[in-house]
């Protein structure tokens, strides 16, 4: 979970540790990518912000597919399309969470690009534009 919100962080980690997720909080872009090769890329999804100060959700997601290509990314925000896009959030083809959100949304989500993962396993390695 990486948003520079601490309040955000800590409502988010609420509801996903309450449905048995174990979660890893970062304040920050950098610090998610620290906590990555602390676990040698075991997490099974990055929920990233899409608008943070230094290095942005997006600009971190490329960080993390470079290295972990196969690495699925739930985007959330609270700012307009035209913030996102600014952030090249339009082009990408993964989930995302609209802030605030409630309990069902975010675990809806969640599974989501999880099940996304799993198709990506299960087919030849690549996620499909179908997906």
């Amino acid at each position: 979970m990486v948003d520079d919100q601490p309040f955000a962080r800590r409502v988010a980690y609420r509801i996903l540790s309450e449905a048995g997720y174990r979660v890893l909080e970062a304040e920050d872009g950098e610090e998610a990518l620290g906590a990555l090769h602390l676990t040698g890329g075991r997490v099974d999804l990055l929920i990233i912000d899409v608008v943070m100060p230094g290095l942005d959700g997006v600009a971190l997601a490329g960080r993390v597919w470079e290295q972990w290509p196969d690495k699925r990314v739930l985007f959330m925000s609270a700012h307009a399309a035209e913030v996102l896009a600014e952030h090249g959030l339009a082009y990408l083809d993964v989930p995302f969470l609209a802030k605030p959100f409630t309990r069902d949304e975010a675990l809806a989500k969640v599974r989501e690009a999880l099940e996304r993962r799993q198709k990506t396993r299960q087919g030849s390695g690549r996620q499909s534009d179908s997906d």
